[in-house]
């Protein structure tokens, strides 16, 4: 497999798989999105590098997680490109939308409407002037309640996913998460993606897909993914903590590999309790870039 056979690749943002990459002859462009932006919006950026970068050349994307619609986006609407797209790889990607997703709009909020991208940004602006509000307004909650709880248990007990009292978690979610909303998450509800996005974004006959997915058999509730893999285990079975394996397929799905969400993209290495299984995100990127040279990209 010489350095000039292996495809050009496009790749998001993992750690150490671009070298990786590079080293067995592939040529990588590393792009940037906004993190939590609208699909189109995030499509539209990507293309955008891409013009610059890319002309009169061919691409296969890989990408992660939400990554993988916004090249769908791409690929289905963005028509006027200098640049040729061969194949598109997603990784975790919830192409049918995400029940945690789901959990998030209908217990705290987010996630509730579309906004335009005027009042998301001005939401973003007011985000970074009320955060140091909310954060000491949270504090002063929290001493109010354990000066309190010398003398009265708390109201409503605890709550029953965080264990943090009831009454202390609904003032702090009512004043922080507001704050946090951005349209990423609304397109990313299973109603959304099933209703919505997919029908509106046919796949391109000239383009070849291909799917991974990714699953752990448990996830203790006080990890950080531990609360989303239950919601989703209970909805849609098998998944690695936000996105579930039956969420991740689309067109030809190739496995599914043993990590959870953030162990794909190589950058959560805190690993927490004896039998988690070391996942070597690294060799599995390679694997993908193996098997598109092998399929003629």
């Amino acid at each position: 497999m010489g350095p000039d056979a292996l495809p050009y690749l496009q790749i998001h943002y993992w750690s150490g798989i671009q070298k990786a990459l590079v080293k067995l002859g592939a040529k990588v462009i590393v792009t940037g999105v906004p993190r939590t932006g609208a699909i189109k919006k995030r499509a539209e950026d990507l293309h955008k590098m891409l013009s610059t970068s890319m002309e009169g050349m061919s691409v296969n994307f890989l990408a992660h997680s939400m990554g993988g619609l916004d090249c769908r986006y791409l690929i289905s609407h963005i028509h006027d490109r200098n640049y040729h797209v061969n194949s598109l790889t997603t990784l975790s990607t919830p192409h049918r939308g995400s029940p945690f997703m789901d959990w998030c709009r209908d217990n705290i909020g987010v996630g509730l409407i579309q906004k335009t991208e005027e009042e998301t940004m001005q939401k973003l602006g007011e985000c970074a002037r009320q955060s140091r509000t909310a954060a000491q307004q949270g504090f002063m909650d929290m001493k109010d309640y354990l000066g309190q709880a010398s003398a009265t248990s708390p109201p409503g007990g605890l709550n029953s996913r965080t264990g943090i009292p009831q009454g202390l978690l609904s003032p702090l979610l009512t004043r922080l998460i507001p704050l946090l909303d951005t349209p990423a998450y609304s397109n990313l509800t299973t109603e959304f993606c099933k209703d919505v996005f997919n029908p509106n974004t046919p796949d391109d006959p000239n383009v070849s897909y291909y799917s991974y997915g990714a699953s752990v058999p448990q996830i203790p509730l006080w990890q950080p993914l531990g609360l989303p893999w239950e919601v989703i285990r209970a909805k849609e079975g098998d998944n690695d903590g936000l996105v579930s394996t039956a969420s991740a397929q689309w067109g030809q799905y190739i496995e599914t590999v043993e990590a959870d969400h953030w162990d794909l993209n190589n950058r959560w290495r805190l690993k927490i309790g004896a039998n988690q299984k070391p996942f070597d995100a690294i060799e599995l990127y390679m694997n993908v870039a193996t098997r598109l040279f092998k399929e003629g990209f």
